[in-house]
């Protein structure tokens, strides 16, 4: 057994209780509010602190006017000279705390925006995150945010701050001469027509370019998945091809908005030359007519170079607000998509339970969409104890009917019943406290052995419990050979096999404290010996609980209780094995090819 890298844990800040939790049933999210909780006086400080940098960098032209002028006069320039330097330092002082201080209330907006969604993402329905892609959705949660972030610093702060400066600083323009504040003010329109006219479809270029990156995420994810059976059929070409065109969407989605990005400054920095020249011109001949004094010349023109910088914030924090906006859009969908949902009422949960029969499915009909039924008005029942085979060619809907006894997915027609009730109306953690599933991939998590093996259950367990587990399915000598024991991580570099990964996942079930035990093929990967354990373990479990196995070895169904056969055609029968042979061609049919299985010569 070679075992890998350790699981990260999870601290407590990163619960739903402490990063503030903004509810999965509300469609949408509210941004301004539930993100900035319990920050909203950093954020009014920050802008506050914003805003007197910004005054402090005003007074800097004034006072370099009135220096200018005492120099004219050959007057003393200290005071003034010591007033303009410290607002110069507290200009720079006052922008780096407010800068500091956004940077965490950012930071912290992130978190929580990301745990929201994270959270949200993993109550979705199964087929809802297989339509999104999972790559795709794990770029929102990624990238997506970052540029919410960049909203939250911009949209609230950087763009209103910088819209105050640029009026204030007009204001202290015109005071100095109306006339070349007229002229300046014309030579910026033009630059921000232009401006205008570029950033006014940024918001939908910003949402292509971030749903090309999830498409592109969602692809390389889905070959790194399957990267085994793309070594072993020499497709690392051919996927690399399929990729780099995904890439070159990308590239063709984020060219428009990086060219637009790129040409914004430029677009300002022409704006300030033509204000710069026309101002000079102007000036030039007030200064020659003496209308207007050198100081104050001097004054307004520093004046016209500090409208630069709030310009350039106001042109390029337009463009962010759009993009910000497009991710707050594909979050508001995100968080649209209803995630699973308690439909318990009071009268179905005071329903008897019957104890002749764990689940009952009456007429049930279930199809994939756009797809034929899989199921087709079938009915059946498993036993409240012993072990049920779930038999039938491959593809007829044996995972199918588990992932809805589970409720991991919905019927389209008629009824399940699960314990006496309506799987409908269990609160789905309580339906699943009940139920124990091992899907047919035995998925395990990024963790330990002993993490794995508390999945599912109510409270911490002993090490010898486990232990006492893991005899039962084979698996006590190897893990104990391990250095690390119960304490060995799984995932990433180094996994169990497919066989030890089977035993381990039912491990897991026989620890559950489950009335009804759901496992889909748990022993398709397992040696002789091994299935042998395995099902002697799950017989013995059965006898107290009912226990369903999806299975194509003979193995099972000599040791069921009670077998369902799924046609085909979607039908279902039931009945013991005796009585199946007996009565059903098709069951026979299937059973030959389960003695030959044994053989080792049958498809099953």
């Amino acid at each position: 057994m070679t075992l890998g890298t350790a699981h990260t844990h999870v601290d407590a800040p990163l619960s739903p209780a402490r990063w503030g939790g903004m509810g999965t049933t509300v469609p949408g999210v509210r941004l301004g509010r539930d993100l900035l909780r319990g920050n909203r006086v950093l954020l009014a400080l920050a802008a506050v602190l914003s805003l007197f940098a910004s005054a402090a960098g005003l007074t800097v032209p004034w006072l370099a006017m009135v220096v200018t002028d005492a120099l004219t006069h050959h007057q003393p320039i200290t005071r003034a000279a010591l007033c303009m330097s410290t607002a110069v330092l507290c200009a720079a002082g006052f922008q780096a705390v407010a800068g500091w201080l956004l940077a965490g209330i950012g930071e912290l907006a992130v978190l929580r925006l990301r745990c929201q969604a994270m959270d949200h993402l993993l109550r979705l329905p199964l087929h809802a995150v297989r339509d999104e892609g999972t790559g795709a959705l794990t770029a929102r949660v990624t990238s997506d945010a970052v540029v919410l972030r960049i909203l939250i610093e911009t949209g609230l702060v950087h763009l209103p701050v910088a819209l105050i400066t640029t009026a204030a600083t007009l204001t202290a323009m015109a005071v100095i001469d109306p006339v070349l504040t007229l002229v300046a003010v014309g030579a910026f329109s033009l630059a921000g027509a232009g401006i205008a006219l570029m950033t006014a479809r940024m918001k939908h270029l910003a949402d292509a370019q971030q749903r090309a990156l999830g498409q592109l995420a969602q692809g390389l994810t889905a070959h790194l998945t399957a990267l085994v059976t793309v070594k072993a059929c020499r497709y690392e070409a051919a996927a690399a091809r399929k990729l780099g065109h995904a890439a070159a969407d990308v590239r063709s989605a984020c060219l428009p908005v990086s060219r637009l990005q790129c040409i914004i400054g430029p677009v300002v920095s022409l704006g300030q030359q033509i204000a710069v020249l026309a101002v000079a011109l102007v000036a030039g001949q007030q200064i020659t007519r003496g209308v207007l004094s050198l100081a104050s010349f001097s004054g307004f023109f520093l004046y016209l170079l500090h409208l630069t910088s709030p310009l350039a914030i106001v042109a390029l924090g337009i463009g962010h607000v759009q993009a910000g906006l497009a991710a707050q859009g594909r979050f508001r969908d995100l968080f649209t998509i209803t995630a699973e949902t308690d439909n318990a009422t009071p009268s179905s949960l005071q329903s008897p339970y019957s104890e002749a029969e764990a689940v009952t499915f009456d007429h049930v009909t279930f199809r994939h969409p756009g797809g034929s039924p899989v199921l087709d008005r079938a009915s059946f029942h498993a036993p409240a104890t012993g072990l049920t085979a779930l038999v039938g060619p491959s593809g007829t809907g044996k995972s199918t009917v588990l992932t809805l006894i589970n409720r991991l997915a919905s019927a389209d027609q008629g009824e399940i019943r699960v314990l006496g009730r309506p799987v409908d109306s269990w609160p789905l953690n309580e339906l699943r406290r009940r139920t124990t599933y091992v899907d047919q991939h035995a998925t395990l998590i990024e963790g330990t052995l002993r993490e794995n093996l508390h999945l599912g259950l109510e409270g911490p367990v002993s090490d010898e419990t486990l232990l006492d587990a893991l005899e039962k399915v084979g698996l006590r000598e190897a893990v104990l050979r391990l250095p690390r024991t119960l304490g060995t991580p799984l995932g990433r570099a180094h996994d169990l096999s497919g066989g030890q990964r089977q035993r381990l996942a039912v491990a897991r079930a026989l620890l559950a404290d489950s009335d009804i035990v759901l496992l889909d093929e748990p022993n398709s990967h397992l040696d002789g010996i091994s299935e042998g354990r395995i099902v002697q373990a799950l017989v013995d479990f059965s006898a107290a609980r009912c226990v369903i196995v999806a299975s194509h070895r003979p193995s099972i169904v000599h040791n069921a209780r009670h077998v369902v056969l799924i046609g085909e055609d979607g039908t279902v029968v039931n009945g013991s094995h005796e009585e199946l042979l007996a009565t059903n061609i098709h069951y026979r049919n299937l059973f030959s090819g389960y003695a030959t299985a044994s053989s080792g010569f049958s498809e099953f």
